[in-house]
């Protein structure tokens, strides 16, 4: 797959969660669905969080780190795409939950940059980046 054929496979895919997210926030009330809503909508924001984070950290590492090659650019900004859209979640849920506080927010960094540290270790030495 090309460069442009990912980033606009990408965009497209992520306006389409934008809007799968944005039809669940105005169709679903979460009073009367219960598990299933509260599911769609943040599988939905998970998504498109997603696809927003690894675009866009797509052209920072593309404008600020013209060492790398354009395929682990890709696969950094997607990991770490995810990385970002799970601590959103995490801080949605926990705030859903009322147990947000500053130890638990903490505790989710922590986590999520052990996870990194961990892919980013058990990679072979020539796509460390």
């Amino acid at each position: 797959m090309t460069l442009l054929r990912y980033l606009l496979l990408m965009t497209v895919t992520t306006a389409l969660c934008w809007g799968a997210w944005w039809t669940v926030v105005m169709i679903v009330t979460p009073s009367q669905t219960g598990f299933i809503g509260l599911t769609l909508f943040y599988l939905s924001l998970t998504l498109a969080l997603t696809g927003t984070f690894a675009v866009i950290g797509f052209f920072i590492r593309l404008v600020l780190l013209k060492q790398e090659l354009v395929f682990q650019k890709v696969i950094i900004a997607f990991r770490q795409g995810v990385f970002f859209a799970l601590l959103v979640l995490g801080l949605l849920l926990l705030q859903s939950a009322r147990v947000l506080a500053w130890y638990n927010v903490a505790f989710l960094i922590i986590g999520l940059t052990v996870a990194e540290f961990f892919i980013i270790s058990k990679k072979p030495n020539q796509y460390r980046g």
